[in-house]
């Protein structure tokens, strides 16, 4: 009988396979999808690192999101998830990067962000950004593992589909 791969380490082959890199940058969920992929022996060979972001100082002076753009929208809004991945792509110089961000609970909601709203963004060197709106139940850990599986989920398909 054969195991069946974690999402993980399915992205593992795919990006070998492939020798696509990764980097991350990351908000609601604190670091939790690096931990997820580097628990994979061998995700030095793509994944770059991730940036946690979780304050919006952090997403300024690391990922360059202007200040402007995080008053207009808010950090939990589709602008700033591209200003994040256009950061991550540029201070990893890797092929493909993810960010995200969201409100995990069990505060920091809003009648515009209720919990669980969560804002992927993914793109890379020969890709337009794919955004993806979540809105996610459950707690917070919930949330959290929610949005990764969905990062992993995501990255797996457009890693497979465009090298």
């Amino acid at each position: 009988m054969t195991k069946s791969l974690k999402l993980e380490e399915k992205l593992l082959n795919v990006c070998l396979k492939h020798q696509i890199t990764l980097g991350a940058a990351e908000s609601c969920t604190g670091g939790a999808l690096a931990a997820r992929i580097t628990q994979i022996p061998g995700a030095s060979t793509y994944f770059m690192g991730s940036i946690v972001s979780y304050t919006n100082r952090i997403k300024t002076r690391i990922l360059g999101v202007p200040t402007k753009i995080l008053e207009q929208y808010g950090a939990v809004s589709v602008p700033v998830a591209l200003m994040m991945l256009e950061g991550a792509l540029l201070q990893f110089s890797c092929d493909i990067a993810v960010a995200v961000t969201g409100v995990a609970g069990p505060t920091g909601d809003t009648p515009k962000t209720p919990i669980g709203t969560v804002i992927i963004a993914i793109g890379g060197k020969k890709l337009n950004p794919k955004i993806v709106t979540l809105q996610l139940e459950g707690d917070r850990q919930e949330i959290i593992q929610q949005s990764v599986r969905r990062i992993l989920e995501e990255l797996l398909e457009i890693c497979d589909k465009n090298w």
